[in-house]
Formats: structure tokens, C-alpha cells, sequence
């Protein structure tokens, strides 16, 4: 049971701690051990409420209510060969986000689209991992929320991550812990604590990340990705209620999933469920799809990255890289 995994502190019955063997999978600000794709020359960027700037120079004020609270929400979206991928799913999810927490602010107005737009330009990357925060604002440190405070609005520029071939070819091993977050996992919220501290305990012991796990056994999801299973040829993954992000790339796997032909159920299913399966795979915007190879020490399957994985990833990065990546947006 996961309360045998509860966190930071704990290590599954029965399981060792590895050597690590695993590259950090981040993109903006990963270690230095991650290759980076570079076809033109690299400039970190910030767009600071309206300005352009080298990102060393960007400063926001320490009462500001993402600093204080970690008030305030952010987004994540990759670009490929000088184009944002997904850009109108992830300005939705990140309007969603803006409305969920109540924050006074009118994405359009800030016509993010053509900032990201110009921001990719400026920076001269083609490869490139867009991070967009909007905060509650700077006032005095108060919990109570003040009302008319303008938002602080950050965009970032960085190269994208590559996972390493080899990475990507022998899959990856998960433990998993106890699921210690709050209850509304749906909003992308800087507050980001319970998965820094679990995601840190896991890479000390030597695995790439970790799975959220409730006390009553139902797997659902890592510390930056979505998870599937893969059993007799249907993909399954947790459904998505407000306990989990709703992954842009989840979604774009379950596109992809139909035009390969490969059923799909979204339903929760228990960790035992997880361990029985013959394929397992994460899935995010800097990771892609990403086979799981191990669950606690113990191999998925046969242990190698499995066909429906492989063949998930591959429609994926066609799908990103064949032409224009969003039609034309007004936000």
C-alpha cells in the first residue's frame, strides 16, 4: 500500500536504493548534464509585464504575492523548429487556471500569442521551452486578497532538454509514494512544494521520478507528468478529475492514440493494476512520451520499452514536427 511509500522519508518494502542513472528531465533551468538542440545562437529571454529583456536582468518586487503565497499560476509549452506547439490548448488550460484561483486578469488583453511569438524570434531558438507565470501582484504580505492589484506577468525563454537516446531506448524506473498534494491538482499552481521535495527524495535513491499514490491504492500521476498503462493492447490512464493536472500532452497521446488504432480507457485503475501491466510510459510537454521500464525494482512487463510506447512516441513527434503547429490565435 502506498502508506509503505509515504514520501520523502520512506523507501518501498523491499526495494533498494539505486545508483542514480538517471539526467535531469527539465527543461528551463535543468542541470548542465542535459544536452541541449541548438540550431541558432542562444539568448535566454524574459518578457516582464511588457518588456523584453535578457533574463538575468528580469526583477520582480519581494512582496510580490508569487514570491510571498506562491500565488499564482503558470504554463509550460514547447517549441519546435522555431514553431509554439499546442499554443491555443495551453493558453485554454492556462485561462482556466487564471479563473480557478480568481485571478483579475484578462488573458487576451495580454495577447500572450504574439509574445511568444515575438519571443521565439528574438531569441534565435528553434528548440525552445516557453514558461509563462502570472502572479496576484506585489502588496504587503497579507493573506487576505487584496482586490485590484495588477498581475505580475513573466514569459521565459530556454533552450528545450533532449532525454538522451540511450534514455529513451532502455525506459525509465518510477517508485512510488504516498500522494500528499492538496485536492485540486487540475490547477497548474506555482505551489509546487509536496512535488519538489518527493521528486528530490526520489533522484537521491536513484529513479527518475516518482508516482503519486492514494492510501487506497488508486495511481495518479508523477511528479511533472501524466502515466498510462498498457495491458493486452489498450492504453488506459486515471481519469481526469480535479485530483490531477488535465496534461496537454495527455490529451495529444490520446489523439495520437486514434490514429494508431490503439483502444483507449480512462478510468482509475489501482497500482497492482500498474505493476501487472505490459507497458508503461509518462508523458509531458519537455518529456514527450516516456517508456517505464521499472516500478519500485520491479521490471513492467518484460522490461523493455514496449511497441504501443514506441509507436505513441514516434506519431507524437511526426504530428509535432510536419507542419504549422496552431492555427491562427486571438488570444
Amino acid at each position: 500500500m502506498p502508506s509503505e511509500r509515504s514520501g520523502p522519508g520512506r523507501i518501498p518494502r523491499g526495494s533498494r536504493r539505486l545508483a542514480p542513472e538517471h539526467p535531469e528531465p527539465e527543461g528551463a533551468g535543468s542541470s548542465p548534464r542535459v544536452s541541449q538542440t541548438r540550431r541558432f545562437p542562444i539568448n535566454a529571454l524574459a518578457w516582464l509585464n511588457g518588456e523584453f529583456c535578457p533574463i538575468h536582468e528580469a526583477k520582480v518586487s519581494i512582496e510580490d504575492r508569487g514570491f510571498q503565497f506562491g500565488d499564482g499560476i503558470y504554463e509550460v509549452i514547447r517549441v519546435y523548429d522555431g514553431r509554439p506547439f499546442l499554443l491555443e490548448r495551453h493558453l485554454e488550460r492556462l485561462c482556466r487556471s487564471v479563473a480557478a484561483i480568481g485571478l483579475e486578469v484578462n488573458v487576451e488583453e495580454l495577447g500572450l500569442a504574439r509574445v511568444i511569438d515575438e519571443g521565439v524570434q528574438r531569441s534565435g531558438m528553434a528548440e525552445a521551452v516557453v514558461y509563462i507565470q502570472i502572479t496576484r501582484g506585489a502588496a504587503p504580505r497579507i493573506h487576505d486578497i487584496p482586490r485590484g492589484l495588477p498581475p505580475t506577468v513573466v514569459v521565459t525563454f530556454r533552450p528545450a532538454p533532449v532525454v538522451p537516446a540511450e534514455l529513451r531506448e532502455r525506459g525509465v524506473s518510477v517508485m512510488t509514494t504516498r500522494e500528499i498534494r492538496w485536492a485540486n491538482c487540475y490547477i497548474k499552481a506555482i505551489t509546487l512544494l509536496p512535488n519538489i521535495l518527493v521528486r528530490t527524495e526520489a533522484r537521491r535513491r536513484g529513479y527518475y521520478e516518482a508516482v503519486f499514490v492514494t492510501d487506497q491504492g488508486e495511481v495518479r500521476e508523477t511528479t511533472a507528468a501524466n502515466i498510462f498503462a498498457v495491458r493486452q493492447g489498450r492504453l488506459r490512464m486515471p481519469p481526469r478529475t480535479q485530483a490531477v493536472l488535465h496534461g496537454i500532452t495527455q490529451s495529444l497521446v490520446l489523439d495520437c492514440a486514434a490514429r494508431v488504432d490503439v483502444p483507449v480507457e480512462e478510468r482509475a485503475f489501482h497500482l497492482d493494476f500498474l505493476r501487472a501491466a505490459d507497458e508503461a510510459f509518462i508523458s509531458s510537454t519537455t518529456l514527450e512520451v516516456l517508456g517505464v521500464t521499472r516500478i519500485d525494482d520491479q521490471p513492467v512487463g518484460d522490461g523493455t520499452v514496449g511497441p504501443i510506447t514506441r509507436r505513441l512516441h514516434e506519431e507524437l513527434v511526426r504530428h509535432a514536427r510536419r507542419g504549422p503547429c496552431r492555427s491562427a490565435c486571438a488570444v
